[in-house]
């Protein structure tokens, strides 16, 4: 519905009426749903307040910063924010990836969540990589990503930018690369809940 050939106005409205139609059944027969929204700027402040409105109760609503307009983005999600008059509950940080996300509450309750990137590479995987800088890899570290190979096995990778790094399920588990994703989760799980730890004392 972005691309130039689906510049279609029908085409866009029968994908909306898709969407309506897959939520309203999720949420019928009690599945959970969520909507990742990535919002460039300020001027998608307005399409998101209207998701919201239109589905926020139904769906759990997550605000994406967008890798490329990092900070008219976060400008943007703090704007709906501040139009919603939503309540920061937690922060959330991902032991071992990339991905945080604070939690909102809403005046009448429901919930609101705005995601961002924090610093998080591999230790051995990333270092000395081509992409290994704030220009080609703002993404950093997320985790684990699982996909299928055209008519393969099951593929196990690490970078989105780096497809030579995957590997058959099988190979991934029994791999050094698997001991370190693991090490560098347990690593970090340590480091932030001392850090985390000390804050409370702290305060």
């Amino acid at each position: 519905m972005q691309g130039p050939r689906f510049a279609s106005p029908k085409l866009a409205a029968r994908k909306l009426t898709a969407l309506d139609a897959t939520i309203e059944a999720a949420t019928a027969h009690g599945v959970k749903v969520s909507a990742n929204i990535v919002i460039p700027d300020r001027s998608h402040v307005d399409r998101v307040l209207r998701i919201i409105e239109r589905h926020g109760r139904a769906v759990i609503v997550r605000m994406l910063v967008s890798l490329e307009d990092g900070g008219a983005s976060i400008d943007a999600m703090q704007a709906v924010v501040d139009h919603l008059g939503a309540v920061p509950v937690s922060r959330i940080v991902t032991a071992g990836a990339s991905d945080q996300r604070v939690r909102y509450r809403l005046p009448d309750g429901r919930t609101l969540y705005a995601k961002s990137i924090r610093p998080a590479r591999l230790p051995e995987t990333c270092t000395g990589c081509r992409f290994n800088n704030d220009r080609d890899c703002q993404e950093g570290y997320y985790g684990v990503r699982l996909y299928r190979a055209a008519d393969g096995p099951f593929m196990v990778g690490v970078c989105i930018r780096r497809m030579d790094l995957c590997m058959s399920l099988g190979e991934f588990v029994m791999s050094q690369r698997c001991h370190e994703v693991a090490a560098f989760r347990a690593d970090e799980a340590a480091r932030l809940t001392k850090l985390h730890a000390t804050t409370l004392r702290a305060g």
